[in-house]
């Protein structure tokens, strides 16, 4: 399905806005809680049979969270993934079941995208310092086939709870991971404290509990302030990829965080795209690899999969007489979507 949004404005910024969870037709206790978690905002609404329970709750959440930030943050020296980062070459590394469970959740996803998704591109984020914003220069041909050379799963070898690092520069990156993860631990969290309902935006990526319905908004990737179109969900956990609040400088240039491990370069910049999964590092790995690999390609890819759903957002090319962001979406999502902008054609 595709709609031309008709807009006068233009920005440049890219954001989920804050979804609202349908109050339970029964009473319940509501418990909402923001605090600052895993480098950027948690959001917190809990319903439960009565306050005490739903607080209990709300703080097992944030607890899986707490320790989805100790085991994975490679911006914690003494975190469980920094460790394995920083382990000898050939040496087997033992790791807790907890982070062989994660490692061997997102390799799968590399594998399944052929390539378009890499959970180990730490040599190539340091290349590109994206961590600070960019470089001075472009990297030269020479710098940029060695870190791709360090990049690929091939570098590391499981095997009965340990982990073996191939190569000297090899390491895994969890910025197109982590906050699934985290999700997925928190959800389970609530499950088990009893929540009846609950929603967490971390960031930006939003889960749900199974039997909680919300309307989500997904704003222009130009102007993160400007919801274009609305979602009604069940359950699941809704991820987005763009550029727009997290490009680097490059030489001066304007250039993308999204890396394509293929080339080892930033991938086009076409806009943003949403992807609907009913776990939530699914829907963290693939909207990023699936904006590697581009709106016609993901699209296709998620009509052969059950379970997922596509929304893209792009952006006229440049130089073109009209303003018009073109909106597509997966066919499951098709009663589910509601167009804000009130002059939006089809077509």
């Amino acid at each position: 399905m595709r709609m031309n949004l008709i807009k006068n404005k233009t920005a440049l910024a890219l954001a989920m806005l804050c979804p609202a969870c349908q109050v339970p037709e029964v009473d319940q206790a509501r418990v909402e809680r923001r605090l600052a978690m895993m480098g950027t905002e948690l959001h917190l609404v809990v319903f439960g049979t009565d306050r005490s329970q739903a607080l209990m709750a709300s703080e097992a959440a944030v607890r899986a969270l707490e320790s989805t930030e100790q085991r994975l943050s490679t911006w914690r020296e003494q975190s469980e993934l920094s460790r394995l980062n920083r382990s000898a070459v050939e040496a087997e590394t033992a790791i807790s079941p907890e982070l062989h469970q994660d490692l061997m959740q997102v390799r799968e996803w590399s594998r399944r995208l052929d390539g378009a998704f890499d959970p180990t591109l730490a040599p190539l984020v340091e290349l590109w310092q994206l961590r600070r914003g960019g470089r001075n220069r472009l990297p030269s041909p020479e710098a940029l086939h060695q870190a791709l050379q360090a990049c690929g799963l091939g570098h590391w070898q499981p095997r009965d709870g340990h982990w073996k690092r191939l190569h000297p520069q090899a390491g895994w990156e969890e910025g197109a991971f982590g906050k699934g993860i985290g999700l997925d631990r928190a959800l389970a969290a609530l499950e088990a404290a009893g929540a009846s309902q609950g929603e967490i935006n971390l960031g930006g990526q939003i889960a749900l509990l199974a039997e909680t319905e919300a309307t989500l908004q997904v704003a222009d990737p130009r102007d993160r302030l400007l919801p274009v179109v609305e979602l009604n969900l069940q359950g699941g956990s809704l991820a987005t990829t763009g550029n727009s609040e997290r490009g680097i400088q490059v030489a001066g240039r304007s250039m993308g965080h999204v890396l394509d491990p293929r080339t080892g370069k930033p991938a086009p910049d076409f806009g943003s795209l949403t992807v609907w999964a009913a776990s939530a590092t699914d829907a963290d790995c693939l909207s990023t690899g699936l904006y590697v690999l581009g709106a016609d390609a993901a699209l296709q890819w998620a009509e052969k999969v059950a379970g997922v759903e596509v929304l893209v957002l792009e952006k006229p090319i440049p130089g073109s007489p009209t303003q018009a962001l073109s909106l597509r979406y997966s066919s499951g999502l098709t009663d589910r979507i509601r167009v804000l902008l009130p002059d939006a054609m089809e077509g």
